[in-house]
């Protein structure tokens, strides 16, 4: 069970995709599994699906000190919460996801609301 928590989401205004087909739809800050992540981005993918990535580090260090998911229901959880903030500020680039992800009912979230992913 993964504990996720919102705390902010700037949508993107006018989401392009990148060179590799990606498409930035909003940048978050969370907190999940006891860990705070400021940066992640909520992405649509090249072939219509979404993903979370971890916070893009800066530096000549950066390789060395990456972050990455060895979870997968942690970046799983992370998008579908990311997902209903976005939507909830009114988002609508992720709506024609419905058949690959369920879709839980819409409900008003208030930033910070905590979540427990199942």
């Amino acid at each position: 069970m993964n504990a996720v928590t919102i705390l902010g989401l700037n949508r993107v205004s006018n989401p392009k995709p990148n060179r590799g087909g990606s498409t930035v739809l909003a940048y978050f800050d969370c907190e999940a599994n006891g860990l705070s992540l400021q940066g992640c981005a909520l992405v649509r993918t090249p072939k219509n699906g979404l993903t979370v990535w971890p916070p893009k580090l800066e530096g000549p260090e950066s390789v060395r000190r990456a972050i990455s998911f060895v979870d997968s229901s942690l970046r799983h959880a992370l998008m579908m919460h990311a997902r209903e903030a976005y939507r909830a500020l009114g988002g609508v680039d992720a709506e024609w996801i419905g058949t690959s992800i369920p879709m839980p009912p819409r409900q008003g979230i208030a930033m910070g609301e905590e979540f427990a992913d199942r």
